[in-house]
């Protein structure tokens, strides 16, 4: 029995050691995993810190070479994104996380609310509020509004519609591509030093050296790479955005004046336009428009109200009418109208960001593209398009957008261009002043000849014979450039332009050459419906034509319903309409003749009139 207790025991005692050893091996084990834990959780946490480092300077690379200044605090754009953050819904909570502690990737402007002022270019109106914190002595010395700094160019604006669906940085695809690469560069260099025989101290100054806000080492691919990424990211934080400059410093605190032109490019987007396309954007994306309410209407409105009611409630009140004896003043006090523009064209009911720029590039190419309109008022047809858009653009215009629709005006004829492409293009805004521009006319797009009802092919084979016939280049079909003579292609230009041959007329026959009585020389002289000026010269038998005839002779010149314009002759006036009947005076019926309306000189000369 002794023998067997010292066996048990003896057993027991190697079962307590093997188990305590055990133990200890497991202990030891699961301390290795959680220091492994541990230091893969620090390793991460570097790396996430070295990648969000390395894309927060890549971004304010791209805005120091635009010149992008922020002009919220830290602090506040802090509490701006977290209250973003809460509002919208998260379905990448690893993309927070990374970058929770830099809200100020992007470079923040002034969240402001539209309202609409007078203005044919891209001038908007800013608080006195906002010209106090550029020209404040703790301000950047580059945000000078009025073009006094190095470049001598005034202050440009980036004016975005802030998108209220936007989840936070990145959201583009472009973007999310970009920190992944990153995320691989540095995962990689990671390894490779961990490998290598350095010391960590070494590797990591080294990495510091090369992910360094001031490193001119990224080949240009790579920068390329950041500038898709940063415009993309750009068009997911903005539903729309263009550019522009201040014109005055006159409105209410928290709100922007914007231009009919600025607003348009805001609300109007076209297949040019910066950023994405309408189709691949949800519906709830979508623009809500407003038109600013004049304040004197309102305030009279509300005064008509409450004196109304005050009068219908106890009797007493009565309505104040104006007599010989009171004038304007003491009747309407105190109700200053407002704006020109106030209620005239929509503007963005979204909160507006404007953010300073102070390098935007000079321009040295841009090309124009007529819309749809303008080739039907006869854009083609100018015979002087440099000083159309001298007079029109270069007066009016500070910056240039891509997708921008720039209105120019010739004889109060309105033609719209769009801007469809700009050197240089990397950020696809150009300033225009103190540059030489060179402008180049584009053809339409396919679509706009399909609204003109002229094919491709057609519009191909049209260039192609009058390249033949002319210098062997078409302007509509290459472009044009407004240092080139154009004298020699306006022919061709107008032809293919003129998509819309003239009807054939069946008139009365002209008299013979050698028929002098009986024959009158008449010339017609006006405006095409296009704008353009026209003129023509027919002899006509004054006895034989009739009115009818003469009528059907100048809607062939002009283009016009017979019925829509009238003919008038000078010294004395005399006012001739097609009519059915001779109840009015200057009205005949259409088969009068010539010689019984009248017409019996050997010359007249008419002018075109539209009703």
């Amino acid at each position: 029995n002794d023998q067997k207790s010292a066996l048990a025991r003896s057993r027991a005692s190697r079962n307590a050691r093997a188990a305590s050893s055990k133990a200890r091996r497991e202990a030891q084990a699961a301390k290795a995993k959680a220091e492994a834990r541990l230091r893969q959780k620090k390793l991460e946490a570097l790396n996430n810190a070295k990648i969000v480092d390395r894309v927060v300077q890549s971004v304010r690379r791209v805005e120091r070479r635009l010149g992008v200044t922020n002009v919220v605090s830290s602090a506040a754009a802090a509490s701006n994104e977290s209250v973003q953050a809460n509002t919208t819904s998260s379905s990448d909570d690893k993309r927070i996380l990374l970058f929770d502690n830099h809200p100020t990737i992007y470079a923040q402007g002034w969240k402001l609310q539209a309202t609409s002022i007078h203005g044919e270019g891209d001038k908007i109106a800013l608080p006195p509020t906002i010209l106090e914190a550029l020209t404040s002595n703790n301000s950047n010395s580059e945000l000078d509004p009025w073009g006094s700094g190095r470049s001598g160019r005034p202050l440009a604006f980036r004016i975005g519609v802030l998108d209220p669906e936007y989840e936070g940085f990145p959201a583009s695809e472009t973007m999310k591509k970009f920190v992944e690469s990153v995320r691989e560069d540095v995962v990689s260099s990671q390894t490779i030093a961990a490998n290598s025989t350095q010391s960590t101290t070494k590797s990591n100054d080294d990495n510091d050296d090369i992910m360094s806000e001031d490193s001119d080492n990224d080949d240009d691919a790579e920068e390329t790479q950041i500038i898709e990424a940063y415009l993309d990211e750009l068009s997911h934080r903005y539903i729309s955005y263009t550019h522009g400059t201040v014109v005055e410093f006159t409105q209410e605190d928290g709100c922007v004046g914007l231009p009919e032109p600025i607003a348009r490019a805001l609300l109007q987007r076209n297949s040019y336009s910066m950023g994405r396309s309408d189709n691949e954007r949800h519906n709830n994306s979508r623009i809500s428009v407003k038109r600013t309410v004049d304040p004197a209407s309102t305030a009279l409105s509300t005064d008509i109200t409450d004196d109304a009611g005050e009068g219908s409630a106890d009797g007493d009140a009565m309505d104040i009418v104006p007599t010989k004896d009171s004038s304007n003043e003491d009747v309407q006090t105190e109700k200053t109208p407002g704006h020109l523009a106030y209620g005239a064209f929509d503007i963005p009911d979204l909160p507006i960001e404007i953010t300073p720029i102070n390098s935007l590039p000079a321009g040295t190419d841009c090309t124009f593209t007529p819309t749809t309109s303008s080739i039907k008022h006869g854009f083609y047809k100018l015979k002087d398009v440099k000083a159309v858009l001298e007079q029109s653009l270069m007066r009016t215009r500070a910056t240039l957008s891509r997708g921008d629709v720039i209105r120019t005006w010739r004889r109060g004829v309105s033609f719209d261009l769009i801007v469809s492409s700009l050197s240089p293009a990397e950020f696809g805004v150009v300033s225009c002043v103190n540059t030489d521009l060179n402008v180049d006319i584009g053809p339409p797009e396919e679509e706009d000849l399909a609204d003109l009802n002229v094919k491709p092919k057609q519009q191909q084979q049209q260039r192609n014979d009058e390249g033949k016939e002319g210098s062997g280049q078409s302007a509509m079909g290459q472009g044009r450039l407004l240092s080139e003579d154009t004298s020699q292609k306006q022919q061709s230009v107008a032809a293919v332009a003129d998509t819309k041959p003239r009807p054939e007329v069946d008139l009365a026959p002209e008299p013979a050459d050698d028929k002098v009585e009986g024959v009158c020389n008449i010339q017609i002289r006006g405006r095409s419906t296009t704008g353009d000026n026209v003129t023509g010269r027919r002899r006509f038998d004054i006895e034989l034509a009739t009115m009818n005839d003469l009528f059907q002779y100048a809607s062939y010149i002009c283009g016009a319903d017979p019925k829509a314009l009238r003919l008038v002759t000078r010294f004395p006036r005399r006012v001739f309409t097609l009519s059915s009947s001779e109840d009015e005076q200057g009205k005949i019926d259409n088969d009068v003749t010539l010689k019984n309306a009248g017409l019996n000189q050997k010359q007249e000369l008419f002018m075109i009139e539209y009703m």
